[in-house]
């Protein structure tokens, strides 16, 4: 059997991690639904708001029994519906970031990309493919210690065949806001 693929007891395919990073979330598994009822929609707005939160402060908060918040938080995050994550502050670190705006021409997006981490893996944070916008089709998003290493990032980006032209704009501050009426809103779309 493959390294790529595997069998589980139930005969179902088992993807491994390598080409997981690099695809979209499936939905939910329709074997296995998660319901978006009242309930689960407190929970998730207490986890999402502090992913360390205890189940027995959503349990007070929500005065709902604490097996109950359990079973449903256990499910919730097995459900791969969220990703814990830690963020690390660049700006503290002496660091600038920035995402450059970059319109390729007609080619292979994912041979362009691979060139770029290829070239700038020790500065590059995330590489998006973007549609909707005739100018922009990629966004790289880097940290960078100063105006010269920027530059030279962008000057060896503009050589790479079939990129046409690169902006870039810094971002100074992250605001964040209040997810809770997302959330309501996101979940009262699944229920109909």
């Amino acid at each position: 059997m493959s390294k790529r693929s595997k069998r589980n007891n139930n005969n179902k395919k088992i993807s491994s991690t390598k080409n997981k990073r690099n695809k979209i979330p499936e939905p939910i598994s329709l074997e296995n639904p998660l319901i978006f009822d009242k309930i689960n929609v407190e929970i998730i707005k207490h986890i999402w708001k502090n992913p360390d939160i205890r189940s027995s402060e959503i349990s007070e908060k929500v005065h709902i029994p604490l097996s109950t918040i359990q079973r449903r938080r256990s499910k919730i995050e097995n459900s791969t519906l969220f990703t814990k994550n830690f963020d690390l502050d660049y700006h503290r670190l002496g660091m600038r970031v920035a995402d450059l705006l970059i319109k390729t021409l007609k080619g292979d997006v994912e041979r362009i990309v691979d060139q770029i981490t290829e070239k700038h893996s020790k500065s590059i944070l995330e590489v998006t493919v973007r549609i909707g916008h005739p100018d922009v089709n990629l966004v790289v998003r880097i940290a960078y210690k100063n105006n010269d290493e920027i530059y030279e990032i962008i000057r060896t980006l503009n050589t790479l065949e079939n990129v046409e032209s690169i902006q870039w704009s810094e971002i100074l501050k992250e605001i964040t806001t209040d997810k809770q009426g997302l959330i309501e809103n996101l979940f009262q779309r699944s229920n109909p």
